[in-house]
């Protein structure tokens, strides 16, 4: 727990989305010597009356001269600087933590390589349907210190963690939702061991009364499992949820013969046919059942998590729909920054494809990748654009020869100056019925602000094309 009082000397180091939510609690809470800490050199919004700015190229030098520093996502949690002033003694936390530490609602932690907005959303839009006094934010729509003062003991906070969000907590969620665990942000985290260490937060400091839910599909199990503080329960899409301690009788969510079940201290109930799923993608199987597992947890009835599980058809940027011209339809996939998650996306359709990929560089490996680009039956062109291009492409020839085809791979691969040049590229090329989808498999940041911007540009490409 901060010790902080409305005296302390505070910095906010980092001034997004969230930054601009601490200030705005702050100052309402009459903390009254905030200093805002960023590496631009000019700010768009006026400062309220009080609060200082360090800006520019050496914003996190001298940060003993603080009491506490609130830390925000894009700032790094093992930067020097930053853990200088704590071993000087200066207290350091985050929106996240400070949310952890002060509600007094139970929260729900989801994180995972990808999958967290849907899992999160999923759950919320059950627990509204139960009439819960539901909140949902995190790295996720609002940030959660944004509705502190909103949610009382009875309500329920579904929040989004990324491992940025994670690194330094002192206190978990008391329910806990870990997704398929890959590798990603080596441009953040050290190594792949940093970034696993990361997520270990989220059930590092449950308690004996805490549920964690785990995917017993991946191997990352072995590695969680043994931090479990209270019970486990189990996804599968894979097949019968089994125990995975001795102690425990089955309890997990799982998918058999194309029918999703829940199942309690060895009761079965079928909750849905998979042919009820309005989410476009098997893969998307992974977010619905850890959603029912905490869904039960909070007696939510089948009734309502089926209705969810039938009409919730994704978020903005994550396999969206966008429109069908000449009888193709186009996918934005902008939020797909990771190689596994573009392979899911091209798993999805057995239509004829076309897929747009490539952007800035990530440190990510993309040789399972390549391999999948050329063995999905139904893509045949592959449109690469970005700063990853040339290193996409390398990995697609290097793939090619370990599958040893002398003539080459009938995977068509093309390379564009930009996302407008890839997408009118596409559509020449793209065969009536079939599908293109960008699904970029590396982050935004060498042409465009952000995914979602990215997505939008995407979309109004597509637009022009009718």
């Amino acid at each position: 727990m901060i010790e902080m009082d409305q005296r302390s000397k505070i910095a906010i180091l980092g001034y997004g989305v969230e930054g601009k939510a601490l200030l705005k609690y702050l100052v309402h809470h009459q903390y009254d010597d905030i200093t805002v800490c960023d590496k631009k050199v000019k700010l768009e919004e006026k400062m309220p009356d009080g609060v200082s700015v360090r800006l520019g190229p050496q914003y996190l030098d001298d940060l003993t001269d603080f009491n506490v520093l609130f830390r925000s996502p894009g700032v790094r949690y093992l930067e020097p600087r930053v853990q200088a002033a704590k071993a000087a003694g200066v207290e350091v936390t985050s929106g996240t933590a400070f949310f952890l530490d002060q509600t007094l609602c139970p929260v729900i932690g989801v994180t995972g390589t990808k999958g967290k907005g849907t899992t999160c959303t999923l759950i919320f839009e059950m627990l509204k349907l139960a009439n819960l006094d539901a909140h949902l934010g995190g790295n996720i729509g609002k940030p959660a210190i944004g509705f502190l003062d909103k949610v009382k003991g009875d309500s329920v906070t579904v929040l989004e963690l990324s491992s940025f969000q994670l690194q330094d907590l002192e206190n978990s969620p008391k329910y806990a939702v870990i997704l398929n665990t890959t590798t990603d942000h080596l441009d953040y985290h050290a190594d792949r061991d940093e970034y696993l260490q990361a997520k270990e937060s989220l059930l590092a400091h449950q308690k004996k009364d805490s549920l964690a839910v785990l995917n017993k599909d991946y191997d990352y199990v072995e590695h969680y499992e043994p931090l479990l503080k209270g019970a486990g329960k189990y996804v599968s899409v894979e097949g019968k949820v089994e125990a995975l301690k001795d102690d425990l009788k089955a309890s997990g969510a799982y998918v058999a013969d194309n029918e999703i079940f829940y199942s309690r201290d060895g009761k079965e109930e079928k909750i849905c046919d998979v042919s009820d799923v309005a989410l476009v993608g098997s893969h998307n199987l992974e977010n619905i059942l850890p959603a029912i597992v905490i869904a039960k947890e909070f007696d939510v009835e089948t009734r309502h998590i089926k209705r969810v599980i039938k009409e919730f058809e994704g978020l903005p940027h994550r396999l969206e729909l966008v429109e069908e011209v000449k009888g193709v339809r186009y996918y934005n996939d902008s939020f797909s920054t990771t190689a596994e998650t573009s392979m899911a996306a091209v798993d999805s359709f057995d239509e004829p494809t076309v897929l747009i990929a490539g952007g800035s560089d990530k440190g990510l490996d993309y040789s399972q990748w390549a391999l999948k680009i050329l063995t999905k039956p139904s893509l045949h062109t592959v449109i690469l654009i970005g700063s990853t291009a040339e290193q996409m492409d390398q990995a697609i020839i290097d793939a090619d020869k370990k599958l040893g085809e002398a003539e080459g791979s009938p995977t068509k691969v093309i390379l564009r100056q930009d996302l407008e040049e890839a997408i009118l590229e596409a559509f020449a090329l793209a065969e009536e019925g079939g599908v293109v989808v960008m699904s970029p498999a590396a982050a935004s940041l060498d042409q465009f602000e952000n995914y979602k911007e990215r997505g939008k540009m995407f979309r109004l490409a597509v637009g022009k094309l009718k």
